[in-house]
């Protein structure tokens, strides 16, 4: 049985993944500067990483649909997340060698969608059956303190 070469490196990696699971673990970001650049080298960021670079790759999130909520109940380009999309696309480009290997996923999102996000994330199958949501610190926006939520920001008050 052929091997493809990316799954043949994964194989033959101390561990798939920085957590030593089979799930890529995933974190939510509001600001890149957080991570190393060590941390960075093998990890993939979806988002504009802006002047920080350093990224083993970069993904974008694209625009949601435009007929986002128009159709039918149930319809996948009115119910699936732009950020689930792209998830599932880095994926399978990870698996058949269209992508470098990557250890784990960053995903810059504004600090007030953060929350939803997450919340899509985590009812999204095929992002449960492939990535780990990692905990993050505990921050406040306004007057709503959140913590152990899989996310990680900053906030200045």
């Amino acid at each position: 049985m052929k091997i493809l070469p990316a799954l043949r490196k994964a194989a033959t990696e101390d561990r798939m993944t920085s957590s030593g699971t089979a799930l890529i673990p995933l974190t939510l970001l509001s600001d890149p500067a957080e991570w190393s650049k060590e941390r960075r080298r093998d990890a993939l960021l979806i988002g504009d990483p802006g002047v920080d670079g350093g990224w083993g790759d970069v993904a974008d999130i694209p625009a949601a649909s435009p007929f986002m909520k128009q159709h039918a109940a149930g319809c996948l380009c009115c119910t699936r997340d732009p950020v689930a999309m792209v998830l599932a696309q880095v994926f399978q480009d990870r698996v058949v060698g269209r992508r470098p290997f990557f250890r784990e996923v960053a995903v810059l999102i504004g600090v007030g969608d953060l929350v939803a996000v997450r919340q899509q994330l985590e009812n999204d199958v095929l992002v449960r059956a492939r990535y780990r949501l990692v905990p993050g610190r505990v921050f406040q926006i306004g007057s709503m303190l959140l913590g152990d939520f899989g996310i990680t920001g900053r906030h200045d008050d």
